[in-house]
């Protein structure tokens, strides 16, 4: 029922923005239906299972040359024949453009981690490193601002009600804030840093890539303090891909390791994950498959992963 108020507050200050004198130019508002399907074989130590990793639809177009709007849900499976599959809003907004600036209101993704940022269907793995799916904060309902000139800066920042994706109330009347740089520091590659803090947790986030012709090589280091009970949690990820046959199979590498807490023993983890990329189609239609072995500080665990992945996307 939140995500339905959500909807209906969106389209009515959509509706609310529709002024004549504040349209220069005739555009179009015919919307566009998107949506992509992740299925997927999985098979994590001596368990394997076929899923549909995401199944995701949606529709986004302009109302007016400087207000468009994203409206996008996810097919959920309820994990057992007793529970039914529902549906899930992920994206609700209205983003509002003038000249260098975009506000977005409603929900969204907040502005920390590139791989985060990043949609699932352009990665070049199946799964996000351990760091940025654990400490990168999810969608959330608020207010984003950006300003970005032409790629050689952008800067982001935003409040939230920090309660997550789908809750429209802020229940402990705390707000989140964060905030995002990234600088071009060279053709095809950029640097950047974000964070994000709330009451008793603050986030920081150190991003590098660099995107060059069949080279792709990105890196992460996150961490996250909780002060009330003096946690640190860390994480990292260094990733690199390469074209071999360009636009249709690509290599990947990754190594990962997570710290659920840097001031206790035998609780971190490393990951080495080898993986390949088939395009039959770009992004649009394609093929992956990675194996990741885990090592772990304490006891060893039977987890290595082996994820075989078929993507289409409209």
């Amino acid at each position: 029922m939140a995500s339905c108020r959500l909807v209906v507050a969106v389209l009515t200050l959509s509706a609310a923005l529709r002024l004549p004198a504040q349209t220069p130019a005739a555009v179009s508002t015919t919307p566009k239906l998107t949506g992509y399907v992740q299925a997927r074989f999985q098979a994590i130590g001596d368990s394997a299972v076929f899923a549909l990793r995401r199944v995701r639809f949606g529709a986004q177009g302009n109302l007016t040359p400087w207000a468009s709007y994203k409206v996008q849900a996810e097919l959920r499976s309820g994990g057992t024949g007793a529970t039914p599959a529902t549906v899930a809003a992920t994206d609700l907004y209205l983003a509002l453009t003038h000249r260098l600036w975009t506000a977005t209101i409603g929900q969204s993704k907040t502005p920390l981690s590139v791989e985060f940022i990043r949609s699932a269907a352009v990665l070049e793995l199946p799964e996000r490193s351990m760091a940025v799916d654990s400490l990168s904060p999810n969608r959330d309902v608020g207010v984003k601002l950006e300003w970005n000139s032409a790629g050689t800066l952008a800067l982001q920042g935003g409040v939230f009600n920090g309660d997550g994706i789908n809750r429209a109330a802020n229940r402990d009347k705390r707000f989140l804030y964060m905030g995002r740089a990234v600088v071009r520091a060279a053709k095809g590659a950029y640097l950047g840093v974000s964070a994000a803090a709330k009451p008793d947790t603050t986030t920081w986030d150190a991003e590098a890539w660099v995107e060059r012709g069949r080279v792709a090589v990105r890196g992460e280091f996150l961490a996250r303090h909780r002060s009330v009970a003096d946690v640190t949690t860390l994480g990292w990820y260094a990733l690199g891909a390469y074209g071999v046959v360009p636009k249709r199979v690509q290599l990947v590498g990754r190594v990962q390791q997570f710290d659920s807490n840097d001031r206790a023993g035998a609780d971190r983890i490393t990951g080495y994950t080898g993986g390949v990329q088939y395009f039959f189609s770009g992004d649009d239609l394609k093929l992956q498959l990675e194996y990741t072995a885990f090592t772990e500080q304490g006891p060893s665990l039977d987890n290595n992963r082996v994820i075989v992945q078929m993507q289409a996307r409209w």
